[in-house]
C-alpha cells in the first residue's frame, strides 16, 4: 500500500527534468497542475506547464461513490484538454477525508513513536486507528506537568476510502507515485515562494478557507508546529447569506462570487478615502505616503502577496509618517472601512455598494464563529511554543477571493495578513491561458495544493509515519 507521501522520488523526478501531475480533489473543485523546474539548481525558477480544472457539481458532494465516479471521467477529459507531460501524479488526500489530532507522548525513538500512535489515539479520533492509515509530524518538544513530552500531530484517514481513491486514479489513467496531506503541500509551495532569510524564521498561520471547512496551520521555515481542522466554510457563509436575503443556495453563491470580482474596485475606494482623511498638514511631502502606498517590485516579488487590512496599511503609513493617531482620526477611519455607505462617496449609496455591505452582515455571524476558532488555535498553539508567537496570516483556498472575509478575520486577530499567491515566483512566459482556471493578472490561493504537490518536498527535516 502507498504510504501518504514517498519523498525519495521527488530526486529522480527533478533529474528527468518533469514534475509530477499534482492532483487536488477538493469538494467543490478538481485543479490538475504540473510545474517544471527550469534553470541549473538553486538559480533557477518554476514553470508551470500544464494546468487545468473543473467544478465539482453540488449535488454530488455527499454521495462518495458518484464523486469518485466523477473524478475518474473528469481526470480523463482534463489530462486530455491540459497538454500534460507523462501520468506520473502526486494525488492529495481530500481534506474531507483526513482527521487531524493533536498529542503529547512520551520521548521515544522514532519506532516506539509509531508502534504507540494507534493505542494513543484510540478513543481520540472519530475513527478507528486500526482501520486507518496515518501519518504524524514532530511539532517540538514540551513540558507538561513539569515532565518532557513530545506534541505530536496525528494526521488520519479510513483506510477504505484511500484505498477506493487510488482504485479511481488508476482507472483515470493516473501513474500514482505518492500521496501528500494538503498542509505539507501548501508548505512545500510556499517555501519556494518565502525565500528572503528572515521567512525562515518567521512564524506564520496559514488558513485555507474551504468550501465545506478551514484549515489552520501555523509553521515556521519547514516545520509545521500546528494544524487544525475547523468545520466552518464558504458552504457556511453561502447559506446564511441565502437565508438573510432570501435567496436559493446556489444564488446566494453566485451573490458572492460577484462581490469578490467587485471588492477590489470598492477597497481602492475606500483606501483613497483613508489617504484623503489621514493626509498631513501641506507642509509635509506627499512622497512617503506613495511610497509607502507603492512598494517597490523587487519588495512586490519577495513579499509575493496582497496586503489584506486597509487599516493596517493606513496605520502602518502614518507610523512611517510621524503622524500621531488621534481618537478622532481612528474613528473616522473605522467608519470609513465598517460603514462605508455613510460617507460623503456618492459611489458608497449605490446599489452595488449597497448589496455588498448586505452580503457582509449576513456572513457576521459564522464568521463570529470562524474568529473565535482561530483565536483559541493561535492561543493552543502560542501557549505550546511561547517564544515563537504568530506573526501574519496567510489565505489559502477558494474563499481566499473574499477579500472582506480575509480582512474581517485578520482584523479580528490583530495580524497581518496577506493572500497566498503560488504563481508569484513561477515564470512569467507561460501558454496557460484563462480557460484552465488561472488569471496570472490575479493572486491565485486556489492553487496552492496543487502546484506544491506537483512541486514535492521542499527538503522537510520532520519526522513522518507510513503506516
Amino acid at each position: 500500500m502507498l504510504g501518504f507521501v514517498q519523498n525519495w522520488l521527488a530526486p529522480r523526478l527533478l533529474r528527468s527534468g518533469c514534475n509530477p501531475i499534482g492532483v487536488d480533489f477538493g469538494s467543490d473543485c478538481l485543479r490538475l497542475a504540473q510545474v517544471q523546474w527550469t534553470g541549473p539548481s538553486g538559480s533557477g525558477e518554476h514553470k508551470l506547464i500544464a494546468a487545468a480544472s473543473a467544478d465539482v457539481p453540488p449535488h454530488l458532494r455527499v454521495d462518495p461513490h458518484a464523486r469518485l465516479n466523477y473524478f475518474v471521467e473528469t481526470t480523463r477529459d482534463l489530462l486530455a484538454q491540459g497538454d500534460f507531460k507523462g501520468r506520473a501524479a502526486i494525488l492529495g488526500l481530500p481534506a474531507a477525508w483526513m482527521y487531524i489530532q493533536h498529542l503529547r507522548m512520551p520521548k521515544l525513538d522514532e519506532e516506539s513513536l509509531r508502534k504507540a500512535l494507534p493505542f494513543e489515539a484510540r478513543g481520540k479520533l472519530p475513527i478507528d486507528p486500526s482501520q486507518a492509515l496515518l501519518r504524524h509530524l514532530i511539532a517540538g518538544d514540551v513540558y507538561q506537568d513539569q515532565e518532557p513530552k513530545t506534541e505530536v500531530i496525528l494526521m488520519a484517514a479510513k483506510r477504505e476510502l484511500v484505498n477506493q481513491y487510488l482504485a479511481a486514479a488508476a482507472r483515470a489513467k493516473l501513474d500514482v507515485i505518492g500521496m501528500n496531506v494538503e498542509p505539507k503541500a501548501i508548505l512545500d509551495c510556499f517555501n519556494f515562494v518565502h525565500r528572503r532569510k528572515g521567512d525562515a524564521e518567521a512564524t506564520q498561520c496559514f488558513i485555507d478557507i474551504g468550501c465545506g471547512a478551514t484549515r489552520a496551520m501555523i509553521t515556521r521555515g519547514s516545520q509545521i508546529l500546528f494544524a487544525r481542522t475547523i468545520p466552518i466554510g464558504g458552504d457556511h457563509f453561502n447559506r446564511a447569506v441565502s437565508q438573510a436575503m432570501k435567496v436559493t443556495a446556489d444564488d446566494a453563491r453566485l451573490l458572492r462570487i460577484k462581490l469578490c470580482h467587485q471588492q477590489p474596485a470598492m477597497d481602492e475606494r475606500r483606501d483613497k478615502q483613508e489617504v484623503r482623511a489621514e493626509a498631513p498638514a501641506p507642509a509635509l511631502a506627499p512622497t512617503p505616503v506613495a511610497a509607502a502606498a507603492a512598494p517597490a517590485d523587487n519588495e512586490s516579488t519577495d513579499n509575493s502577496f496582497a496586503l489584506l487590512s486597509a487599516g493596517m496599511a493606513a496605520s502602518s503609513r502614518r507610523q512611517e509618517m510621524g503622524i500621531a493617531e488621534s481618537p478622532a482620526a481612528s474613528a473616522t477611519a473605522t467608519a470609513v472601512m465598517e460603514a462605508p455607505a455613510s460617507a460623503a462617496a456618492p459611489a458608497a449609496a449605490s446599489a452595488e455598494s449597497l448589496q455588498a455591505k448586505a452580503i457582509e452582515q449576513a456572513c457576521l455571524e459564522p464568521l463570529g464563529k470562524l474568529v473565535e476558532e482561530l483565536d483559541l488555535c493561535r492561543r493552543y498553539y502560542e501557549a505550546t511554543f511561547p517564544s515563537k508567537p504568530v506573526e501574519r496570516l496567510v489565505f489559502v483556498g477558494g474563499e481566499a477571493r473574499q477579500r472582506g472575509l480575509c480582512q474581517h478575520i485578520a482584523r479580528g486577530l490583530g495580524l497581518a495578513a496577506q493572500v497566498g499567491d503560488p504563481m508569484v515566483r513561477m515564470g512569467r512566459v507561460s501558454e496557460i491561458g484563462v480557460e484552465s482556471g488561472i488569471d496570472r493578472r490575479q493572486p491565485q490561493p486556489t492553487w496552492a495544493v496543487a502546484i506544491g504537490l506537483s512541486m514535492g518536498p521542499a527538503g522537510s527535516s520532520q519526522q513522518e509515519s507510513k503506516s
